[in-house]
């Protein structure tokens, strides 16, 4: 396993803390109690457990919580995720590394080193890939993307119980193969033949990129390069775990989020930050959908991509400075003719204010030119990126604070044995208002 901050978090906190800091634990149930490493207390208020194949621990007398690296981090007092890891690496053992829980393979009483991956997709081409063709297309992935895929040989059909899958082959920068992402074509079902990897068609340019999405399945990454074609780079996760080296994005600037939005995206958007301190980690503009696919289906229906006042003023500064409409429009991820539409509306409303003003002095604090004018909305159009990056971040923190703190009520609640709902936290009980006697 590659000694990457998602694989430390597999390995078995309970034995790490036992033998590197004199913890002594007692098991209840599925979580590990005692006291707290923070403070002196007589009764133990600290707790580990595992949580979706990650080692977590919880301090209720500090309210310290987190993974193996935010322990060390916290513990000795380090500055950085880096240094916290680093000095994980010198006390972990090949035989804690060795027994690290992996990813939870997809069919049952099989592990990944009991059959070959590549035998099995050698018998997967052979089947019929229209099948695949067509799923694909309906699912808004350009034609060229989806002929690249086929004729690149990382595409094929598979037939597993009577059902087809439209199955990728992932691979890593050297070509060879590593897995194979299977997606139900006729229904929501998807699992993973091998030890997952990440997905990209980008290695080349992936580690040297100023910018890097992020997303979390591989349709939702050739959604994003059907809109962005190939102005950005980026990688799928084949889930919501960071399970790449964090060197493979080192010399990016900007980290744009393209997670889906909902708790398990959430919870990845926010290791982005925590594994990247100091990066920009950037969301990608969904436009209120759920992921990038769902946002791709809407523009090829026509009910997405309608430009504020603010973008149209953008693109039609793009418009008026380039020679390529074509490319400028598929970089936009709108029809031409929208595009053309949009600049016929900012043309007309310069015109409109133009013919509009009276001669005679120059209203104070208006522009007397179109030179003028049009640094004047560059100055207001930077202006307003800045506010709403500013306004976005602070969203996203609040958001992500509420989540943290939904979580540590959950948390709190499950070990006191109450009800707890996935998507809301603790049930509250209803409350049972007494009668009240009457008069004697």
């Amino acid at each position: 396993m590659e000694l990457t901050i998602e694989a430390l978090k597999r390995v078995d906190l309970v034995d790490f803390l036992s033998r590197n800091y004199g913890l002594q634990f007692r098991r209840s149930g599925k979580q590990y109690s005692c006291h707290s490493p923070f403070n002196d207390e007589k009764r133990p208020s600290f707790f580990v457990r595992m949580v979706e194949g990650r080692w977590l621990f919880k301090d209720f007398s500090s309210g310290f919580a987190g993974s193996i690296v935010d322990f060390v981090q916290i513990r000795e007092g380090l500055g950085s995720i880096r240094d916290a890891w680093a000095h994980i690496v010198g006390l972990i053992s090949p035989d804690m590394m060795s027994k690290a829980i992996v990813e939870p393979f997809d069919l049952p009483g099989k592990s990944p080193e009991s059959y070959d991956v590549g035998d099995l997709y050698s018998r997967f081409r052979e089947q019929d890939i229209s099948v695949c063709r067509d799923y694909l297309l309906g699912r808004g992935i350009s034609e060229g993307l989806v002929h690249a895929l086929i004729s690149e040989g990382n595409l094929a059909h598979n037939r597993y119980k009577g059902r087809s899958y439209c199955c990728f082959a992932v691979r890593d920068a050297e070509g060879g193969l590593k897995c194979l992402d299977n997606h139900q074509v006729d229904g929501p079902e998807k699992f993973v033949l091998g030890r997952k990897s990440i997905y990209t068609r980008d290695w080349e340019v992936l580690s040297r990129a100023e910018q890097v999405f992020v997303c979390e399945g591989i349709i939702d990454y050739l959604s994003v390069k059907t809109m962005e074609g190939d102005n950005l780079a980026g990688l799928a996760l084949l889930g919501n775990q960071l399970i790449f080296d964090p060197e493979l994005l080192g010399n990016a600037r900007v980290l744009i989020s393209a997670l889906d939005h909902d708790r398990g995206g959430y919870g990845a958007f926010y290791d982005l930050g925590e594994q990247y301190p100091d990066k920009s980690i950037e969301p990608y503009d969904l436009e209120g959908r759920k992921d990038p696919n769902e946002l791709l289906v809407a523009i090829k229906e026509g009910k997405g991509r309608r430009l504020s006042a603010e973008k149209k003023l953008k693109l039609y500064q793009e418009f008026i400075q380039t020679d390529n409409k074509a490319e400028l429009a598929r970089k936009w991820g709108i029809d031409r003719s929208y595009m053309y539409e949009v600049a016929g509306e900012c043309e007309k409303s310069l015109l409109d204010t133009l013919e509009g003003r009276k001669p005679g002095r120059k209203p104070k604090g208006k522009p007397a030119t179109l030179e003028e004018a049009w640094e004047r909305i560059k100055e207001l159009e930077k202006q307003y990126e800045r506010e709403a990056t500013e306004k976005e971040r602070l969203y996203c923190r609040s958001e992500f604070l509420k989540l943290r703190l939904q979580w540590s009520e959950t948390e709190a609640a499950e070990l006191r044995g109450e009800p707890v709902d996935e998507s809301k936290g603790p049930v509250k009980k209803k409350q049972i208002k007494k009668k009240k006697k009457g008069r004697s």
